[in-house]
């Protein structure tokens, strides 16, 4: 019987440390370090769904995370509102999507840790979290504004009450230089140029088609690190039927106009890095029995033995194991069934090589045994019973 050790157990954390450095010298992918403030910081969240899901795919290099500021505000329906039009865009096997909170902005490893910050609220952004934005664009992230104050070098957003939860036509310049004509919601804000000198980092995007050509979609970039943020002043992040139209005309408008606007919003994901098209799920492969000790590899295969049944297989609720000597050619792989192949000697990999995380690895006992798969669904559920 051992003692049940915690995350704040410091020969443990010594143990996981020595683990993910060998598993960090023998992947391909260029792995970005955590602070020591973020990872305090994650143990001090460990029920949080950002930082936990920051902590996971940190190990596998550049996360594909996608985060959604909404303010100070809770906003869990707002959140879902934001997340359900951009997963109708996205290609979304390909991204997570996660609301950044208030108290995560200046706190949690988001920003080396994230491709796009979709900012959606129009509360007044704070000096404060408007330096970690910035932080965020000059180490090359992407921003996406949904009506938000957030501006930046001599760009501002003036107010026009006039055109507040107004319905109007506007034009919208696409990547193929042709234009597209379309009705949506405006804010009550517009963008005005403040420094005249400076407006090669600024392209206009979409004007409202009205006497002033108001600006209300602009692209600015920023640093040297590709940072770049397309800011909009029209809420092309509403669903028509959550929208408050005064009149059945504008409802009419806004319903004829629904397809081009989700063809804008992904020519401006596309524009800003993403994927819009849908990926083909790759197919799942076999489990690898790894160690970087053959005897404890065969005291595992020893224990083993009494602890399948006849044909190889441990049963669980969600996920079960067929452990077999060799990869057979019609061996079936769902998801609830994984074979584990246990003979080392067929086991290649261009992501992963045991060498060299026999040669890293420092631990006595943790991280002798491993099982690897190229492609699986999940590993949270693997060895659950």
């Amino acid at each position: 019987h051992h003692h049940l050790h915690l995350s704040s157990c410091h020969e443990c954390l010594q143990l996981e440390n020595s683990t993910i450095e060998s598993v960090r010298f023998a992947s391909a992918e260029n792995i970005p370090e955590l602070s020591d403030d973020c990872n305090s910081k994650l143990e001090e969240k460990n029920d949080d769904c950002l930082a936990r899901g920051i902590k996971r795919v940190n190990l596998a290099g550049k996360p594909p995370n996608i985060l959604i500021y909404l303010g100070s505000e809770p906003a869990k329906a707002e959140f879902e509102q934001v997340k359900s039009v951009l997963q109708e865009c996205i290609d979304a096997d390909s991204y997570t999507l996660y609301q950044l909170h208030e108290e995560q902005v200046l706190k949690a490893p988001w920003i080396d840790n994230s491709l796009l910050l979709i900012i959606a609220t129009e509360q007044p952004i704070s000096e404060k979290n408007h330096k970690q934005f910035m932080k965020f664009l000059s180490k090359g992230g992407k921003i996406l504004g949904f009506s938000s104050s957030f501006t930046f070098d001599g760009v501002q957003i003036k107010k026009k009450n006039k055109l507040k939860k107004i319905v109007h036509e506007l034009m919208v310049s696409k990547m193929d230089s042709t234009e597209m004509k379309l009705n949506l919601l405006i804010s009550g804000c517009i963008f005005e140029e403040v420094m005249k000198e400076d407006t090669t980092k600024m392209k206009i995007l979409s004007r409202l088609n009205n006497t002033d050509e108001d600006i209300v979609i602009v692209h600015l970039t920023y640093g040297d690190s590709g940072g770049e943020a397309i800011l909009s002043q029209v809420h092309l992040e509403l669903d028509v039927n959550s929208m408050n139209v005064q009149t059945e005309e504008d409802f009419n408008l806004l319903k004829m106009s629904n397809a081009q606007r989700y063809e804008i919003l992904r020519e401006i994901l596309t524009s800003l890095g993403l994927s819009c098209e849908l990926s083909k799920t790759p197919m799942l492969t076999p489990i690898y029995l790894l160690s970087s000790d053959e005897e404890i590899h065969l005291a595992f295969l020893k224990w083993l033995e009494g602890n399948v049944d006849a044909e190889g297989l441990r049963a669980s609720s969600k996920v079960s194991l067929k452990f077999v000597s060799s990869c057979e050619s019609k061996m079936d792989i769902i998801p609830s069934l994984m074979p584990v192949i246990t003979e080392m000697g067929s086991f290649s990999s261009e992501h992963f090589s045991l060498k060299t995380y026999q040669q890293n690895l420092q631990t006595k006992k943790l991280g002798k045994i491993l099982l690897f798969a190229e492609v699986t669904t999940t590993t949270m559920n693997l060895l659950d019973g």
